[in-house]
This record gives structure tokens, C-alpha cells and sequence, in this order.
């Protein structure tokens, strides 16, 4: 019973063992499939996948996921749409509040209470959103709709290119036509080149200030046009419109000062600023009117004013003032316009930025209250859209099952429609968790330089090198007793003693005198020996017979055909052992890869991560994609050789 007990302890020390080195490989498994709602869990399985409540959590953290981290708007968006607890400033101090799981997740459930209305009010969100202007919607899941971004501007540039050049398609290889694409893509912005697609981000898109009174979109701008024609490409599912609510709740976030202060001037019961629905008229409250004047009057942003037909006559007459005369207007603007009639009057902010100028302090010369006229919101727009469709209140409250007590009262169901977007997305939704992150970095690896085909080039001839040059030296050293044979293994195995960093700097400076920098030479010949290796097979030569050799030379085989044909066939399983590990560094070396060849053409696959690691940092989960991709090369050939691996470790020792 002691045997049996001591073998079946040893047997689950190994197999604890062998978990704690598989439970590691498993979080990262699980975070490279996750965003910022359960990325910090650390679990071994994804918990959206059995949890459906996690998923729809999931979702909406997706959603509202800012495309750059310095200008975190996204979730001031989920803020005014969801009313969350004040102390919720994001969706990670959501999900570490133990509160928030005690009770179901915002709309989490309603499918089984109004699924009609859920539809209903999908439907409609959707063609209205097809009517609304590009310049009011924002693209939302970062993530995806970033990717989106990359292909959209390679397609509309790749066409440009061959529509001007008159080349086709088929003629060019795609590195060719991307290339081609890019230098169109940069001439028309305007801006330095892009070396790839990938590299094409939305962050100066995502960080225009629609907020503020004073900014007016620079429609001048070809790389602003090719982003409104982007967004209004979009699915209703990935964009969500610039609401006055969320404009409202973010002016009193930023002016009406510590939410305990403000409920006490005000006498109002809120928990959170998103709370207060901003009034369509002039409040009775007397701090609430003197935030509401202020936002509406002085703080609305002059992007969102439509001047009607009428007010023309006013805007020239402006012009005439403000320029003198048409001859100086026109050298003002740049521009040829013969007369007053022909200066262009769409109600909205001219195109050009000279112009643009112009149009500002226009409207900033007219009075609040036409001003209060002119301004336009998604909200309006919604309730133009309702009335309509269903004409009265109680139609719209009887199709979308709400108590509204007027048309004014309704705003953009957004919380509703993010929900309906998730039931009728749910499925492919977890799919695309599931792969998109590893379809993304592997897209990088391939497009970006020559990574997999470095990586590839310098495993073999690290592996070829490996396995001719520490064979002859071990056998020169076992087969003919050298008088300093033992003061050279000690020298061999002395280079053991020193880590690899060590040497790095000499190498260097002797690869850089013999011009091997960003070759394969420089990769491949500091590792090409190695004393380890050496002594092994030394050890292994010497324990053959010798009546082995002499037997070969009696039947008149060279020492080149009994090291080919009788010693190396003996050796297979260390020379895989040693092959082995010659793939392990070469596959996973990283300095001096990154050292030696700085040239991008040469990285490695293991340099090209490091560069993406770089490049997307705002996105973690992403990261750990890229880090599980890079290892199943080794986990596969460990998984595939472990018999090779043994034998290797155990026939040394053996003989």
C-alpha cells in the first residue's frame, strides 16, 4: 500500500504540475479573446461564452469602446443613453463595483417583456438613421469599424489608382497596388505616406471637438470627406448619432460643478447629470434656467445651426460689410464669384475654411433667440421622423409601447435599439470576439515586410547550420585524441558561463566591420556553434566502439562516408534534440534580431510582434492574440516531438 501510495502521490504531483503550467497558457488564451469588459478577469474560459448577461455586457463595453484612449468620449455616449451610477466612469469600475451585479443589466431581459416594441423601435431607428446626415453620427465598436477604416480607404485608393493610371488590376502584384494606393491616399490628404494600410487609424477623426461652440468641420479637408463618406457607408449597427442629450449631460458634467451642489441649488432628485433630460424650454427652475441658457445660447455648437432659405439676404448683406466689396471678398476667399447671386447659401458651413471663418462670426452676430431657431439635434430630427410615420403621441406610444405625454418628451431610444441590435447580432457577435483579434494580427504578420518568410529562412539555416558544424567539430574532437583536446572542451564549455548578452556588443561591433548587418549572415553566424551542443555529441562519439571504425576502414570507407552513413544515423535522436533547440532560439530570439537587423525588410516574426505590441497598445487583448498566435509554432512542435525530445535528453545519458 506504501508503493501504491507513493507512486499515486507522485502521480498527482505531476499532474498538478502539469496544470499550473497549463492553467498560465489558458488565461492568456482566454484574455486574447476578450475587450475591456472582461479582459482583467484572468479566467481560463471566456465566461460570455455560457454567461449570457456577461455577453450582452460584452457588447455594449464593445460598442462603446473609444478608438483613442486620450479622447475617451465613447463612454460619455453610454452615459447619457444609460444613466449609469455616478460612481461608474467606466465600464472596468462597473464591473468591479460588487453592486452592479446584483441586479440584471440595464435592458438585460426585456425581450421576454416587449419584443414587439424592441423590433418596432428597431426598424424605425434604422431608417431614420439612413436619413440623417453623416457630420450627426459617430462609428462605434472601435475595434471593428477601425479594420473597416483600413479596407475602405485601400479599396477607394486602390480604385482611384488603376481609374487614373489605366492599369489593371490583375497586372499588379498587391504589394505593388498598395503601394500605388498609399501614394494616392497621401497626395490627396495631403500628408506624408503611410507604409501600410494597417497603420491608417481614425484618431484625429475621433478626436474632433463637436462639442465645442467654435468648431466647424473641415469639409475643405479630403481626409475628413473620405471619413463622413465612411460613416455614412456604415451599417446602422455601428454608428450612433450625436445626440443634444449627450451634449446636455456633458456641458453639466464639465459646468454645473459637484452633483451634491447641484441637486442642492436646484432642489432636483437625480442620482446622476444623465438623468436630467435637457428641457426644450426655458425652465421655471432658476438654476437650471441659467445652465440652460448658457448651453443653449452660448455653449451649443455652431455645427448643429441650419439657417433657413429666408436668412440669405442677411448673410450677404453680412458679406458686403465685412468685405467692402465683391472684389475684395473674392481675394479674401480666393475665389472668381461675378456677383453677389453666385456666393453659394446652403444654411450650413461653407466648405471652404476661408469662408468658414466668415460664417462664424455671422452666426455669432445673431441674436440667442434666432439662434435657438436654427438649431437643429438628432432628437428633432427623431421626432419629425415619429410624427410622420405615426402622426399623433399615442401612436407612436401604442407601436413602441412608451408613456410619452408628447412628442417633446421623446428622445433617441438608444438603450432600446442597442439592445435589438444585440438580439439580432448575438450569435455572430461572440463569433467575432472569437476570432477577430487573431484574424487581425495575423494579417499584420503577413502583410507587414517579409516576417513569416524571415522567421522561416532563418529557422532552416540556423537548423542546417546546427546540425553540420557541431557534428564535425564533436567528431573531429572524439575521432582523432587531439593533444589539447580537453583544454578545447573546457573552452567550449566555458562560453556557457557568459549570458548571451554578454557577447552581444562585440558581435555587433565585429558584424558591422565585416558588413553583415541586416543579413541573414548576422542572425545565423554568432549562433552558429555551440560548446553545449559539442560536448554532447563528443560524449556520445566516444562511447561508440571502436571496433565500429576499424571495422568501416577494413571494408574501405573514408572518414567522411563512416561520419555520414554509420556515426550520424546512430546520432538521430540528439540531432533532433539539438535541432530542437536551434528552431527554439532561432524562432523566439528577439534582441539580437531586433540588434542586428533594423532594417523592417529583415525582422523576424518575433520583432514584427514587438512592433505590433507597439502599435496596438490601446488594445491589450489584441496583444495577447499576437502572443498566443507567435506561440503555436513551438507548442506544436513540442506537442508533436515530445518522443524525440526524450530520447534526445535520455540516450546521453544512457550511454
Amino acid at each position: 500500500m506504501s508503493v501504491i501510495g507513493f507512486l499515486g502521490g507522485s502521480y498527482l504531483l505531476l499532474v498538478l504540475g502539469g496544470l499550473s503550467m497549463l492553467l498560465p497558457f489558458l488565461i492568456m488564451l482566454s484574455s486574447s479573446v476578450s475587450n475591456d469588459w472582461d479582459y482583467e478577469r484572468y479566467s481560463p474560459v471566456p465566461r460570455y461564452l455560457y454567461d449570457r448577461q456577461e455577453r450582452y455586457m460584452k457588447f455594449l463595453a464593445e460598442k462603446y469602446l473609444s478608438v483613442n484612449r486620450k479622447f475617451p468620449r465613447d463612454f460619455r455616449l453610454f452615459s447619457a443613453a444609460y444613466r449609469p451610477e455616478p460612481q461608474w466612469s467606466s465600464f472596468r469600475g462597473m464591473r468591479e463595483d460588487p453592486a452592479f451585479a446584483e441586479e440584471p443589466a440595464f435592458m438585460f431581459g426585456a425581450e421576454t417583456v416587449m419584443p414587439e416594441q424592441i423590433e418596432r423601435i428597431g426598424l424605425d431607428y434604422e431608417e431614420w438613421l439612413a436619413t440623417l446626415d453623416p457630420l450627426m453620427t459617430l462609428p462605434m465598436f472601435a475595434r471593428f469599424t477601425r479594420a473597416d477604416y483600413q479596407v475602405f480607404m485601400r479599396n477607394k485608393y486602390e480604385e482611384a489608382y488603376l481609374s487614373a493610371s489605366g492599369e489593371l488590376r490583375e497586372d499588379l502584384s498587391p504589394r505593388e497596388l498598395e503601394k500605388h494606393a498609399l501614394a494616392a491616399m497621401a497626395d490627396s490628404w495631403q500628408e506624408a505616406r503611410f507604409t501600410s494600410f494597417f497603420l491608417v487609424e481614425m484618431f484625429s477623426e475621433a478626436a474632433y471637438p463637436y462639442h465645442l461652440r467654435e468648431w466647424l468641420p473641415p469639409l475643405d479637408e479630403q481626409r475628413f470627406r473620405d471619413y463622413l463618406e465612411f460613416v455614412e457607408d456604415l451599417p446602422p449597427e455601428r454608428k450612433i448619432p450625436i445626440t443634444a442629450q449627450h451634449l446636455w449631460v456633458r456641458y453639466l458634467e464639465n459646468s454645473a460643478g459637484e452633483l451634491e451642489a447641484f441637486k442642492a441649488a436646484t432642489g432636483l432628485s437625480i442620482a446622476c447629470y444623465a438623468e436630467l433630460a435637457l428641457p426644450v424650454a426655458r425652465p421655471d427652475n432658476p438654476k437650471l434656467r441659467e445652465l440652460w441658457t448658457a448651453f443653449i445660447h452660448e455653449k451649443w455648437p455652431l455645427w448643429m445651426v441650419r439657417a433657413p432659405v429666408d436668412a440669405r439676404p442677411d448673410y450677404i448683406d453680412f458679406l458686403r460689410e465685412r468685405a467692402g466689396g465683391l472684389a475684395r471678398f473674392n481675394r479674401l476667399v480666393e475665389a472668381d464669384y461675378t456677383s453677389w447671386d453666385d456666393v453659394p447659401f446652403t444654411g450650413t458651413a461653407p466648405t471652404s475654411a476661408l469662408e468658414r471663418n466668415l460664417w462664424r462670426e455671422f452666426l455669432g452676430g445673431q441674436s440667442p433667440e434666432r439662434l435657438l431657431r436654427w438649431q437643429v439635434s438628432a432628437e428633432s430630427s427623431y421626432r419629425e421622423f415619429l410624427e410622420g410615420r405615426y402622426g399623433t403621441v399615442a401612436g407612436v406610444n401604442a407601436a413602441c409601447g412608451w408613456h410619452a405625454g408628447g412628442l417633446d418628451e421623446i428622445g433617441v431610444p438608444i438603450a432600446e435599439v442597442d439592445y435589438g441590435q444585440f438580439l439580432d447580432h448575438e450569435t455572430s457577435f461572440v463569433r467575432q470576439c472569437l476570432t477577430f483579434n487573431f484574424r487581425q494580427v495575423f494579417g499584420f504578420m503577413t502583410v507587414q515586410g517579409r516576417a513569416l518568410l524571415n522567421t522561416f529562412i532563418l529557422v532552416l539555416l540556423s537548423i542546417a547550420a546546427t546540425l553540420t558544424v557541431n557534428p564535425l567539430a564533436a567528431y573531429a574532437l572524439s575521432r582523432f585524441r587531439l593533444r589539447r583536446t580537453h583544454q578545447i572542451l573546457l573552452f567550449l564549455l566555458a562560453t556557457m558561463a557568459f549570458p548571451a548578452e554578454v557577447s552581444m556588443i562585440p558581435n555587433f561591433l565585429l558584424l558591422r566591420e565585416l558588413g553583415f548587418l541586416n543579413t541573414f549572415a548576422a542572425l545565423v553566424l554568432p549562433g552558429l556553434a555551440s560548446g553545449f551542443s559539442i560536448f554532447l555529441l563528443k560524449g556520445f562519439f566516444d562511447s561508440l566502439p571502436g571496433e565500429l571504425f576499424e571495422s568501416a576502414t577494413l571494408d574501405g570507407a573514408g572518414e567522411l562516408t563512416i561520419f555520414s552513413r554509420i556515426v550520424l544515423p546512430l546520432t538521430k535522436p540528439i540531432m533532433a534534440y539539438m535541432a530542437l533547440l536551434s528552431f527554439m532560439a532561432a524562432y523566439g530570439g528577439f534582441m539580437w534580431a531586433f540588434l542586428v537587423c533594423q532594417d523592417k525588410h529583415m525582422w523576424t516574426l518575433m520583432v514584427w510582434l514587438y512592433q505590433y505590441q507597439q502599435t496596438a497598445a490601446e488594445f491589450p487583448y489584441m496583444v495577447m492574440a499576437a502572443f498566443v498566435l507567435g506561440s503555436i509554432p513551438t507548442l506544436l512542435v513540442f506537442m508533436f516531438c515530445q518522443n524525440i525530445i526524450l530520447r534526445g535528453i535520455i540516450i546521453p545519458t544512457m550511454k
